[in-house]
């Protein structure tokens, strides 16, 4: 299980620098790992579409002040760092599933993504009462798993070869291994949680086919 204080020892381990009891300890090596911990986990975050840091969670309606581009208004959820999907709630999944056409699967992440855009802090969709599934922008080091876990300390490593042992030699290694260390662990998160790809069909082909519904 990851720690902030496993991570950073590790990252130390890693530039033979003296290990910390504490990362608020009065310590060169405490106070660099303060310095880059945070921005580090940060970036982490962004790297891919973790498993362990989505979550959904039903939108807050809020008055549409684009009513020509879109039907609904919902606030951002205040932790969120990228959105993912907005999804319909399942009842509504049910009633709106075209029931005729070329469409072989019997879901809606067969049929892809369904359009919103983010703007001044809202979400715009034409999803009635949407469901938004999104990345977190911060989350407890015990959820991170084995592979980003490492690949964290790696690039934290990185960060710290310059301030602690002045080596741009070690540095680099420690960018190149840390390189490596990112690419395996989105590589097994996707491999846990794989990406369906699908065929995109447009509104108008739904519309044409006389698929289409007001909410839609």
């Amino acid at each position: 299980m990851a720690s902030q204080l496993g991570i950073c020892n590790e990252a130390l381990s890693e530039i033979a620098a003296d290990p910390i009891n504490s990362i608020e300890e009065a310590s060169s090596s405490a106070f660099y790992c303060r310095m880059h911990y945070a921005t580090v986990l940060e970036e982490l975050l962004g790297w891919t579409d973790w498993d362990w840091a989505i979550r959904r969670v039903t939108l807050a309606l809020r008055a549409n002040d684009r009513l020509g581009e879109w039907l609904y208004r919902y606030a951002k959820p205040a932790d969120m760092a990228e959105a993912i999907r907005v999804l319909p709630t399942v009842t509504e999944q049910v009633a709106s599933l075209p029931i005729v056409g070329p469409y072989p699967f019997p879901a809606w992440d067969a049929l892809g993504k369904l359009p919103f855009a983010i703007a001044d802090g809202s979400i715009y969709t034409n999803v009635f009462d949407g469901i938004l599934e999104y990345q977190v922008n911060s989350v407890d080091p015990a959820a991170i798993d084995r592979f980003a876990s490492r690949a964290a300390s790696l690039e934290l490593a990185s960060r710290l070869a310059m301030p602690l042992k002045k080596s741009r030699d070690l540095k680099g290694d420690m960018i190149k291994q840390a390189e490596l260390a990112k690419q395996r662990a989105i590589a097994e998160s996707e491999n846990r949680s794989p990406r369906i790809q699908t065929d995109y069909v447009s509104t108008v082909e739904y519309a044409r086919m006389g698929c289409m519904n007001d909410e839609l």
